[in-house]
């Protein structure tokens, strides 16, 4: 019987081959991954460099006594300009503003937000108000109607 098989030098260039598109593949999906984690790192840490950087408290609740609105005053007095994107009065998350959220308040500067509070006020309760920037940063008052 005369069986021939491929030669040595066929199945060593075919054996390269293999492990040299093995080996590019590997190469570029590791570099892929390695660009994406770096990526998401660099955005995590200018988030979290944002947020050390960001202050800011509320100096004052306006209530008229009449109906549900109410007129907070936000103090900004970080490094960074914020944005007022939310507003909880008792854990409820304020739904009708009528001014001040998403507005650009600058550094050492002042900045009304109006809204109507998604509660009842009564006078003389004490209510938990809860501003959170655009950057997740949040200031906790109690205010007493």
């Amino acid at each position: 019987m005369n069986r021939r098989g491929i030669s040595e030098i066929i199945s060593t260039i075919i054996i390269i081959m293999i492990v040299s598109i093995a080996g590019t593949y590997l190469f570029a999906y590791s570099t892929t991954f390695i660009q994406t984690e770096n990526d998401q790192y660099l955005t995590n840490n200018e988030l979290e460099v944002g947020q050390t950087q960001e202050r800011f408290t509320v100096s004052s609740v306006w209530w008229s006594g009449a109906d549900d609105f109410l007129n907070i005053t936000v103090y900004n007095f970080g490094q960074n300009d914020i944005r007022v994107s939310d507003v909880y009065v008792d854990g409820i998350r304020v739904s009708a503003f009528s001014y001040g959220r998403d507005t650009l308040i600058l550094t050492e500067k002042l900045m009304k937000v109006g809204f109507t509070s998604p509660i009842a006020i009564i006078s003389g309760s004490e209510y938990k108000i809860t501003v959170v920037s655009s950057r997740g940063v949040t200031e906790v008052i109690y205010w007493r109607a």
